[in-house]
Formats: C-alpha cells, sequence, structure tokens
C-alpha cells in the first residue's frame, strides 16, 4: 500500500494549477486511496487464506514453492525486494491457479450498448441488457482447465498460459474494464506469501476441512468456515 501512496502523493505534486492540466487532491486525492485499501484488503487477505490452505493440501507444490522461495532470497542477500518478488514465477503460477480456484468474484456484470446477435445462436442481445458472466464457472469448467478441482499451478507455466484462451481465466475480469488493481494484488499476495513460507511450513491439523465451501450469503468468494492451519517453523541453517 506505501507504493500506492507514494505514486497519488506524485501525481499530487506534479498535478497543480497549471492550466489545462487535473486538479488532484481533497477529496479526489483520498477517495483514490480509500478505494485501493478497501477493495484490496479482504480480497487479497482470502487470496493469500485459500493459497496457504491449497498448499497444505499439495506438500509436493508446497516444497517447489518453499524451495524456489529460498533460491530467489539467496540471491538477493535474504532481502525481499521486488526484483526478488518479481523472480518468483512458480510462487506466480501458483497464485495464478488459486484465482482459478478461488476467484475474488463468483461472476463478471456487463450492459450491452449495441444490439448483438450471440454467434451460432438465435439470441439477440438488446441495448441495456445486463449480461451476466459466470466466472467461476468457466474456471470449474473441465471443458477448458481439465480436473478442475485439482490444485495444478503447471496450468499456468509460459507454455501452457499462452495457449489459454483468455475468455477462460479472468480473475481480474477481461478487457478495457478489467480490474486496476490487479498488478498490486498480486504483488501484495506474492508479498505476504513469501513473509510467511520464508520462515515457515504450512500443514492440515485435524480441524483441517478435506474441502473448502463458500459462504452463500457473501457477493465475493469467502469461506462459510474457518481455515485452520498449522505452522511449522523451518530449520535455519547454520
Amino acid at each position: 500500500m506505501i507504493y500506492v501512496v507514494q505514486i497519488l502523493k506524485k501525481l499530487r505534486d506534479e498535478n497543480v494549477d497549471d492550466e489545462g492540466k487535473l486538479k488532484f487532491q481533497g477529496d479526489t486525492l483520498l477517495a483514490q486511496a480509500a478505494i485501493f485499501f478497501s477493495a484490496g484488503f479482504q480480497t487479497i487477505s482470502s487470496t493469500i487464506s485459500f493459497s496457504l490452505y491449497e498448499l497444505a493440501m499439495s506438500p509436493d507444490v508446497q516444497e517447489k514453492v518453499l524451495i524456489e522461495i529460498e533460491e530467489v532470497l539467496n540471491s538477493h542477500n535474504g532481502m525481499v525486494t521486488n526484483e526478488a518478488i518479481q523472480n518468483m514465477k512458480y510462487l506466480g503460477m501458483c497464485i495464478k491457479e488459486t484465482l482459478r480456484k478461488y476467484p475474488i468474484l463468483p461472476f463478471l456484470d456487463r450492459v450491452c450498448q449495441n444490439r448483438y446477435k450471440i454467434p451460432n445462436t438465435n439470441v439477440i442481445l438488446e441495448p441495456q441488457t445486463t449480461v451476466y458472466i459466470p466466472m467461476i464457472g468457466i474456471h470449474m469448467d473441465p471443458q477448458y482447465h481439465p480436473e478442475p478441482e485439482v490444485y495444478r499451478p503447471e496450468r499456468f507455466s509460459p507454455e501452457n498460459f499462452k495457449h489459454m484462451d483468455p475468455s477462460t481465466y479472468m480473475p481480474f475480469g477481461h478487457g478495457p474494464r478489467n480490474c486496476i488493481g490487479e498488478r498490486l494484488g498480486v504483488v501484495e499476495t506474492k508479498l505476504g506469501l513469501v513473509h510467511i513460507l520464508k520462515d515457515f511450513k504450512v500443514k492440515t491439523c485435524p480441524k483441517t476441512v478435506p474441502k473448502i465451501k463458500f459462504n452463500p450469503k457473501s457477493i465475493n468468494i469467502l469461506r462459510l468456515d474457518t481455515i485452520y492451519l498449522r505452522f511449522e517453523p523451518k530449520l535455519k541453517s547454520s
């Protein structure tokens, strides 16, 4: 969040009273900071929780993540820098897979602007028709993501991801109106996971549920029950 504040401050300082330039201060400035914080707080914490749960349920995947974190941090003198975060490719694949199974929103909503006939059908959408896109249904469709219940980060390897139809994976929306906070959200999620996993292994415990159930009363993808996990401190090498 500190990086967002710095960017907003820079915009405020650069957009002063010069003619033809936007005045970026007061309520406008405050509103931008507030929306980034409110929109990113619960969503990022949920993504971190779901990621830790899946890593605990998939020890082989977690081991690959732990090895990558250790190797990357060692190459950066133990510092969690932006460059180090960007170099954690497998962790990024894990976050993508988490967002496939647990997208922030279960659906997208759009309003049709022009009369449109859906290809290969007789369905015509009239202007101002609201269209709901079942995002989680697409993410969990075996036609697009085989064995959708399996947590498999390799789906998002560079080789596989470039062949994936963009309309079958859209946790941050799609097109010109996709989520403005996508890059920030991914970086913050990575930071949270790195600071946990560099010191701890996460494991299941007797109270860990075999499958997460969603809260049917929430508009966001939220767990119905508490996620119980066990955090085991990693032994420091001498």
